[in-house]
């Protein structure tokens, strides 16, 4: 309604001014749209005004924005409501809150607090409203998950612990079940039983409408019997929602809903035949599919399948590996395998296939090869190594032997084989003196098949090497002085050359007391004499030297020769001899060396002159004599222009002796005249700043002149650019080199100029050189760093460029590419590194290497480029060393499963088959179970059940032990392992494994069954006794009860029921054994009420309460029409006693008021 008070107080509390008083366009705020709301004490009614209708009037400028409040008058506002200032409502209300409420609603303009409208909105809050809970206490709320398997029949919609409740009446008038997302047309239906109650059912539309008065109780048993069934193989695997409410006639129920999953079974794809030899190994991949994507699929081998074959599966996978390896210790023939592929719901596939196993066919042995040989004649093969080895013969039992091609030259007894077993040697040893070349073949049999290897030996001829010639010795001696030695016997030799041919010689290392002429070789052969006879009067030592040559090698042997003075009378003194002489016109001999002595006369004191017998040629002018001691020397200069000979006589004296020596001295004519030496050009030069020329050739020669008589000299004209130190000729003959080095950091050019000169006349060459100018670039070095697999490597600036040199240095290019530079670049390892403009760079190594073992390394390299300022470049290599890091290992969790009467068995490496570990050759052992590593390898006794024993290879047996001989549900026992690697570290997972009954025992619980007679006719007077006798017993039965305890419930619609034991009530409630009940339900006694006529209906439910076997309770509800006429009263005798069960009264009456019961256990 609209508010019309001249002014109200609103929340803000600000009073308003009559709105026709106000300027502008009213606020009309609008309600009529939105409807009474009604909600249920102990549930929560949220809305908003705006989605609900509600609107507001627009302004002068257009559309208005308000805040919406409720009144804020705590007496007229309820309490727990609340709204915000956009409208939305929210309250969930009491029971003590029951009734009708008017809401005041307040919306105000944003901006205009003069500017509101209030508007009220109904809300009735009633108590009462029936509940439907679809899994009644089994968990928290109303609703149900259901699991339909396609193919295999309807399922329940909701649990067997349905409750229906309504807090005002006991009594409901209807109820719905809608499905209401159907997917696959017809093929998809609900279907509910209301036999024995007073519910009619109607299905029309996908939905299921119940209605007629009955209690909420029989309400809740025709809805237990909901199930859903789908008909269509191929039906959608999207879940099904299925809502159901109840109607107490005045209220409906809040909305149930079951979820219903449409589970398909997987499709394990066909496996193809397979064949195997024994020893073969063979895997390969199978696969299944599910309609259902989300659903878990479990590959498994049947039980009897033979150990060699496995299935290894990972996690979440739908394919797995089938390995097939028949061992030595299979027996031929066919094998059928069978594998089953599982869901998490139970629906299974499965796949056969034939395997055949045959025996390995024989396969020919091996041998490794060997190179081909080469030696030298007369000496044998290193040991030469090779393996044998057979896939079905033992090494020891194969037959090895070997020949050659060519006996000439290796025969068999050159041939010698040892080793056993795989590994086996052989030395091969040519015939003594032969050369040339033989084919070694080796042969190895298994007694069926023979393989052979061959190599080529080539055996060289050998040139025996030049030895040195021999001599024997001589012992060291002494003589007087003016005598000469006896012989002196000596032999020599040589291994290649015949003795003629070996050349003798001796010397003497002091020509003063022994010269040349004092040694005297005789003998032919290999045996010598040696005399030697020192100079006259000289006494003193000499080592004389025997050689003996073979024209490549020289042997010598010396002795000590000591000559002793013998005093005596004057000797002459001695003039060693000068050979003769042949000189050049014009030209002065060389130095010619002699030496002067005498026995008694120190050589100071002798008096040397030197005369010429040809004056005319050779004056006294011409002779110089030098030299102080016994050494001498002698130049002779002819007269100039003089030719001819002269006998040039060397005289002695000691005073009173004289000795003389002479030679010829002959002077040869030259004939023309003199030229000028000759040079080569040497071209013009150009070098770099700071460098040397090159080797510069040339030569030089003269027609009168030796070349090594001719002076070379060089100059520069520049020597600020070249001096004379920069200058070197080297060279004897007339071949010549020059090496021109300018001075350092000069330029420019200068005139090199090279002269020659034979005394007399000079030539010239010159060059130009040119020294340019070089500006230096800059130089770049290789640099290496070092991190580990899991450590970041940053180098700070300028990293590369500290040991590269020039000006203005950065880094312009990485392996060749600029846009590199400061950009990360991925390394073939996958790792990245960063190398910026300044030399700084930071290189990630993290989780690319992971695979390097402790101790192992690997290497990157990265090319660079730096830039000078002058735009000079130079590139080097980075060279980054990662060390591995020791991982810890991957340990997976593992699912087993194995029957009860069965053991689990799993081979090398068990439940380390999906644990890994990164590094490279990393091994990985179990080295604790649950926590222990005594228990390794060792029986353990785990906490669910059953015996484990789990070794350190990760092979396993796990032992029921007896302990699941009675399950009715499959069990699970957990345990918990670690994984070592061989550094030590660890990783953790948990092994489950399921026990299930041994096939072919069916632990699902059964539903009882009622034995009920037809129909039963009796007049309003007359009782009914259910008997056998009477032929319409009453019974009750269960294929797996046994002596647990059962519920059933009986009960007429109009009249009594007397149990045998005496008890009298229109409905019962048995607790007991099945013989305990039936033996209450033996004359059964059914009693008309008085002057009823019509039908009555009989209703007996069975409720196994599921304890036995798996999947739940189950129940079977029977009725009896009883037609009933109108008759005389008559009654029934005798009430018995019953025993060992609950009699539970439905009348609120204490059983202790009817009987004393006997609690049954």
């Amino acid at each position: 309604m609209r508010f019309k008070r001249p002014k109200f107080q609103i929340s803000l509390g600000e009073q308003l001014e009559d709105r026709s008083m106000l300027s502008g366009t009213p606020l009309d705020l609008d309600l009529s749209a939105v409807p009474a709301q009604t909600v249920f004490a102990g549930e929560s009614l949220s809305f908003n005004l705006g989605e609900l209708g509600a609107t507001v009037s627009e302004g002068e400028d257009g559309p208005r924005t308000v805040m919406y409040q409720l009144d804020p008058d705590g007496e007229e506002r309820p309490e727990g409501m609340s709204m915000t200032f956009s409208g939305d409502f929210q309250w969930s209300p009491t029971a003590e809150q029951e009734g009708l409420y008017s809401v005041k609603i307040i919306a105000v303009e944003n901006g205009k607090p003069s500017s509101a409208d209030v508007e009220e909105l109904m809300i009735d809050v009633r108590v009462g409203r029936p509940v439907v809970d679809l899994n009644g206490e089994d968990q928290e709320g109303i609703d149900f998950d259901a699991v339909f398997q396609v193919g295999h029949g309807s399922v329940s919609v909701v649990d067997s612990d349905l409750t229906v409740s309504d807090e005002n009446d006991d009594m409901l008038q209807s109820a719905k079940v809608t499905l209401t997302n159907p997917m696959d047309g017809a093929d998809e239906s609900l279907s509910i039983d209301v036999e024995g109650t007073s519910i009619s059912v109607e299905y029309a539309d996908g939905s299921i409408i119940l209605s007629g008065e009955d209690t909420a109780e029989n309400y809740a048993n025709v809805l237990k019997t909901l199930t859903y069934n789908n008909t269509n193989a191929d039906a959608d695997p999207a879940s099904r929602l299925v809502e159901i409410t109840v109607s107490d006639g005045e209220y409906d129920s809040a909305v149930a809903t079951s979820t219903i999953a449409v589970n398909h079974a997987p499709d394990l794809l066909p496996i193809a035949d397979q064949a195997l030899e024994i020893g073969q190994v063979e895997e390969f991949v199978i696969s299944a599919t599910d309609k259902n994507d989300s659903d878990e699929i479990y590959m498994l081998l049947d039980v009897e399948t033979p150990e060699y074959v496995t299935l290894t599966q990972e996690a979440g996978s739908r394919e797995a590996t089938l390995s097939i390896a028949p061992g030595e210790d299979v027996d031929p023939g066919e094998y059928t395998i069978r594998i089953l592929a599982v869901d998490q719901y139970g629906l299974a596939d499965a796949q056969y296939f034939t395997l055949t196993v045959s025996e390995a066919a024989n396969t020919a042995p091996t041998i490794s090869p060997i190179e081909d040989q080469s030696i030298d004649q007369d000496t044998a093969t290193d040991p030469l190594a090779f393996t044998v080895g057979d896939a079905e013969t033992a090494p020891e039992d194969l037959t090895v032997s070997v020949e050659s091609d060519n006996e000439a030259l290796v025969d068999a007894a050159s041939l010698v084989m040892t080793g056993e077993g795989t590994d086996r040697e052989l030395v091969v040893t040519p015939l003594a003196g032969m050369t040339g070349s033989a084919n070694i073949t080796i042969s190895v049999t298994d007694g069926e098949e023979t393989i052979t290897e061959s190599f080529l030996l080539t055996v060289n001829e050998v040139v025996a090497e030049n030895t040195p010639p021999t001599i024997s010795p001589v012992e060291d001696l002494a003589i007087d002085q003016d005598s000469a030695t006896d012989p002196l016997a000596f032999t020599v030799g040589d291994a290649e050359s015949a003795v003629e041919d070996l050349v003798v010689s001796v010397e003497s290392d002091n020509p003063a007391l022994v010269d040349a002429a004092g040694i005297i070789v005789a003998g032919d052969g290999a045996d010598k004499t040696l005399i030697v006879t020192p100079l006259a009067g000289v006494t003193g030592t000499a080592n004389i030297t025997i050689s003996v040559s073979d024209g490549e090698e020289t042997t010598t042997e010396s002795f000590v020769l000591t000559v002793n003075e013998v005093v005596a009378g004057n000797t002459a003194p001695t003039v060693s001899a000068v050979e003769d002489q042949a000189i050049d016109q014009d030209s002065a001999t060389d130095p010619l060396a002699f030496t002067v002595g005498d026995a008694e006369s120190a050589v100071e004191d002798l008096v040397v002159s030197v005369e010429s017998d040809n004056p005319a040629l050779v004056d006294a002018a011409g002779i110089i004599v030098a030299g102080d001691g016994a050494d001498k020397t002698l130049i002779v200069t002819p007269l100039a222009g003089v030719t001819g000979t002269a006998n040039i006589t060397i005289s002695v004296s000691d005073g009173e002796e004289t000795t003389t020596e002479s030679f010829v001295l002959t002077v040869t004519e030259l004939v023309g005249e003199n030229t000028a030496p000759t040079i080569s050009a040497v071209e013009d030069q150009v070098i770099d700043q700071d460098s040397a020329t090159a080797p510069l050739a040339f030569s030089v020669s003269d027609a009168e002149s030796a070349v090594e008589d001719l002076v070379v000299s060089v100059e520069s004209d520049n020597p600020a650019l070249v001096d004379a130190a920069g200058i070197i000729v080297a060279g004897d003959g007339a071949d010549k080199t020059l090496i021109v080095t300018p001075l350092a950091g000069v330029t420019g050019t200068a005139n090199i100029t090279i002269s020659v000169s034979d005394g007399e006349e000079t030539t010239t060459e010159s060059f130009v050189l040119t020294v340019n100018a070089v500006v230096a670039g800059p130089t770049a070095e290789a640099d290496s760093f070092a991190t580990d697999a899991i450590t970041p490597l940053d180098v700070e600036a300028a990293g590369l460029l500290l040991n590269d040199t020039g000006e203005g240095l950065v880094v312009s290019d990485v392996n060749g590419d600029a846009a590199n530079v400061g950009s990360p670049v991925e390394l073939a390892s996958g790792a990245t590194i960063t190398i910026n403009a300044d030399g700084s760079l930071s290189f990630d190594p993290v989780g690319n290497y992971d695979a390097l073992a402790d101790g192992e390394s690997a290497t990157e390299t990265v090319s660079y480029t730096t830039t000078d300022s002058a735009e000079g470049t130079a590139s080097a290599d980075v060279e980054i060393t990662i060390t591995g890091v020791n991982d810890a290992p991957v340990a997976e969790d593992d699912a087993f499963a194995t029957e009860s009467d069965t053991a689990l068995t799993l081979t090398v490496a068990g439940v380390l088959g999906n644990d890994s570990d990164v590094d490279n050759g990393d091994t990985m052992t179990v080295s604790a179970v649950d926590g222990d590593a005594a228990n390794v390898g060792q029986p353990v006794a785990l906490e669910g059940g059953g015996m484990l024993t789990l070794n350190a290879d990760g092979s396993m047996t796990f032992d029921p032990n007896g302990e699941f001989e009675d399950l009715v549900e499959p069990a699970t026992v957990e345990f918990g392992y670690t994984v070592s690697d061989a550094l030590g570290l660890t990783a953790d997972a948990t092994v489950t494994i399921t026990v299930s009954a041994p096939s072919g025992v069916d632990n699902e619980n059964a539903a009882p069954i009622n034995s009920v007679p037809g129909e039963q006719s009796t007049d309003s007077a007359t009782p009914i006794v259910f008997d056998e006798a009477n032929g319409n017993a009453i019974s009750v039965s269960d294929p797996d009860a046994a002596d647990a305890m059962v519920e059933v419930t009986i009960s007429v619609d109009s009249g009594m029921l007397t149990l045998s034991n005496g008890f009298e009530s229109d409905r019962h409630k048995l607790l007991g054994s099945i013989d305990q009940i039936n033996s209450l339900l033996t004359g059964l006694v059914y009693t008309p009420d008085s002057a009823f006529e019509g039908n009555a209906t009989l209703t007996i439910v069975t409720d196994d309460l599921g304890n036995t076997g798996f999947g739940g309770a189950k129940a079977d509800a029977d009725s009896i029409l009883i037609a009933v006429s109108a008759a005389a009263v008559s009654g029934v005798d005798g009430q018995p006693e019953g025993e060992g069960i609950d009699v539970i009264a439905e009348d609120d009456q204490e059983v202790d008021d009817l009987f004393n019961p006997c609690e049954i256990a």
